[in-house]
């Protein structure tokens, strides 16, 4: 029984001795210094931006419409097709005016041949000067009526009034065309402009010929538009006033496309890092900060990426260091040479 007693007693003396021998922390193993670049990161400042959003149009569109009435009696164009400046579009049916003019040359003949006939008459002292003028007169209105005629007959030839584009196409062969009412729409593509409207705030700083930053969507393209229209009033609805800016001749680029214009307004402070720096993991961004040769991992917000460089909203500071290009392998509170 003693041998019994004696292991009991000793018992928890052991497992006293054990958990304390556990509960000792492990040594840990220095990491290894890593080689990598640094640069030291400076506030600087940037322009500030206000973003107005348009629409392009072209600069030169028209609703092209008969000067006479008559009916359409052949189409020549349709929507999506160019068109030189003259080119006939469409031509009506004008019987009336064709026999008008047709009235109106022989009463010129007759007018020719009465004026003939009283120049003779005066001459042999036969006609006073005053049936001579009144002779001369009436061959003078007959030209005139001659020649008006003649360009409503020409009128009935409906013509492009610029080189360009057809867009629509409104009435067909057989409808009854008459003035003011038209018959195709067009514009010229090539002359391009953005219309956007400006607060009242900010369009009173704005000038003819001033350059802004444009970026059209649906071309993919960012361009630099002109000022070349200022409206002198503001829409009494929305408080704002209309802006156009003319823009370049640009590929992809059309009208009917949404368009952004970015308008300066003053300076802000600004940390940029290269692109290079920030690492993305999951919803978050890092960079390593290096301070006092270590390397720390900071959560940061990263903001634009533009030109390999990274604005850095919150999280780091101006004058602190950052790993430019960090190695796959680096560690949090890992040295850096």
């Amino acid at each position: 029984m003693k041998p019994l007693s004696l292991f009991l007693l000793c018992s928890p003396l052991l497992i006293a001795t054990a958990c304390h021998r556990s509960a000792e922390p492990a040594a840990v193993m220095p990491l290894d210094p890593v080689t990598a670049e640094t640069t030291t990161v400076e506030a600087t400042e940037v322009p500030v931006f206000e973003e107005v959003v348009g629409t392009v149009r072209p600069r030169q569109e028209a609703q092209v419409a008969a000067k006479v009435t008559g009916r359409v009696l052949e189409i020549a164009a349709v929507p999506g097709m160019k068109v030189k400046a003259g080119e006939t579009l469409a031509t009506l049916e004008v019987k009336e005016l064709e026999a008008a003019l047709d009235r109106a040359r022989a009463a010129l003949a007759q007018a020719d041949r009465d004026l003939a006939r009283q120049r003779m008459l005066r001459e042999s002292g036969a006609a006073t000067e005053a049936e001579f003028e009144q002779a001369e007169s009436q061959q003078r209105i007959a030209a005139a009526t001659v020649q008006e005629t003649q360009t409503l007959v020409a009128n009935a030839t409906v013509t492009s009034p610029f080189a360009g584009t057809v867009t629509r196409k409104y009435l067909e062969p057989g409808d009854l065309a008459a003035p003011g009412r038209p018959l195709f729409a067009m514009e010229d593509s090539s002359l391009l402009r953005l219309e956007i409207a400006v607060a009242e705030g900010l369009a009173g700083s704005l000038k003819i010929g001033d350059r802004f930053a444009v970026e059209v969507s649906g071309a993919e393209a960012r361009v630099e538009g002109t000022v070349s229209e200022i409206a002198p009033s503001a829409d009494v609805g929305s408080r704002t006033f209309s802006i156009k800016l003319d823009l370049p001749a640009t590929a992809g680029l059309r009208a009917g496309l949404f368009g952004r214009a970015y308008l300066p307004r003053g300076e802000r402070s600004a940390i940029f890092v290269p692109a290079t720096a920030v690492l993305a993991r999951g919803q978050m961004d890092y960079v390593f900060v290096v301070v006092e040769g270590i390397a720390r991992l900071r959560i940061v917000r990263a903001g634009i990426r533009d030109n390999g460089k990274t604005e850095i909203l919150s999280g780091l500071d101006g004058g602190e260091s950052v790993v430019v290009t960090p190695p796959a392998d680096l560690r949090d509170g890992q040295p850096i040479q």
